[in-house]
């Protein structure tokens, strides 16, 4: 019986086959081009041109749509931030036993985060959170003295003593392309249906409406800083400096309870009830341009409700 060596030789049986015969292992055949090799073809400048003017005009295309898409997300986010903030000064004063103040003012989103003072304007949300260092409402002897002279007595009293009544909850939160206006005007009126649809609001517990809600507790940062003096705050929550608008100060009570203890206008008496809302109106802003608002019921609006008795906090979108 003889043994089979493997098959090794390679036959050329045309141009068009090429076969391999190996004995007892069958056989297989490769197509070949026809006679004169192939053919190649490429792109032309012109189909070139073509084709990179179609991707141009389809990225300029896709760049302002996916831009909405990124803003409307990061208003959004910084929605959910500001409430998140609220939410975590009530929950300190709960857990503390303490008093807790919320600045919250608006300036220029065309001056630098870390200038000093940040000037009055439109873009640019600040946030600071500070807690009643032993406890007490270091306040609460002021608040029946004559609202024209409140602030004035309050940040000169040793209980004030430039903020050493106070401590930081927080390091200052700010937020980005952002304007706070009045949601509780009666242009546009409040929805009726929608995301957006909620209850009323008082005009002194309107933080957008920069006539009624003027705050009665003044609040400087940095914690130390003086008002009129050295070394001057950054950012001054103080109605008699007039230093930026809308502003307001929010106080969370040990039980959670939210007010804005203000004065109900510039010669109102002061205010110390717990409201039934407080309402923070929002509007996105490119920089420092403002978009014209025609109803509640589309485009990048919120409002952020506090409720006066338990403090929780409630968003509201369209």
């Amino acid at each position: 019986m003889g043994i089979e060596r493997p098959c090794s030789r390679v036959s050329l049986c045309s141009l068009r086959s090429l076969r391999l015969n190996q004995s007892g292992c069958g056989s297989a055949s490769l197509w070949l081009p026809p006679r004169g090799g192939f053919t190649l073809r490429a792109f032309t400048l012109i189909e070139l041109l073509v084709v990179v003017g179609v991707i141009v005009l389809m990225t300029g295309l896709a760049v302002p749509a996916f831009n909405a898409i990124r803003g409307g997300s990061d208003f959004s986010s910084e929605i959910y931030d500001m409430a998140g903030t609220l939410d975590q000064a009530r929950s300190y004063a709960m857990a503390n036993n303490t008093f807790v103040l919320v600045g919250i003012m608006e300036v220029t989103a065309s001056q630098g985060g870390n200038a000093a003072p940040q000037l009055s304007g439109t873009g640019r949300i600040a946030m600071a959170v500070v807690a009643s260092r032993d406890g007490s409402r270091p306040y609460q002897g002021l608040l029946n003295t004559d609202p024209a002279g409140f602030q004035n007595d309050w940040v000169q009293t040793a209980d004030y003593n430039s903020g050493k009544a106070f401590i930081p909850v927080t390091k200052l939160a700010t937020f980005q392309n952002i304007h706070i206006v009045d949601l509780q005007a009666s242009t546009p009126p409040l929805p009726t249906t929608g995301g957006m649809v909620r209850p009323a609001v008082q005009d002194y517990d309107d933080v957008g409406n920069t006539v009624a809600c003027v705050s009665g507790i003044s609040l400087a940062w940095p914690l130390g800083s003086v008002f009129n003096g050295s070394p001057s705050p950054q950012y001054a929550f103080y109605a008699g400096a007039k230093v930026v608008t809308p502003w307001t100060i929010i106080e969370f009570d040990p039980q959670g309870s939210a007010r804005i203890i203000n004065t109900q206008g510039p010669n109102g008496p002061l205010l110390d009830a717990i409201p039934q809302q407080i309402e923070i109106g929002l509007v996105q802003t490119h920089g420092i341009a403002v978009p014209y608002i025609a109803n509640q019921t589309s485009g990048q609006i919120a409002a952020i409700q506090i409720d006066g008795m338990s403090g929780s906090v409630h968003m509201y979108r369209p």
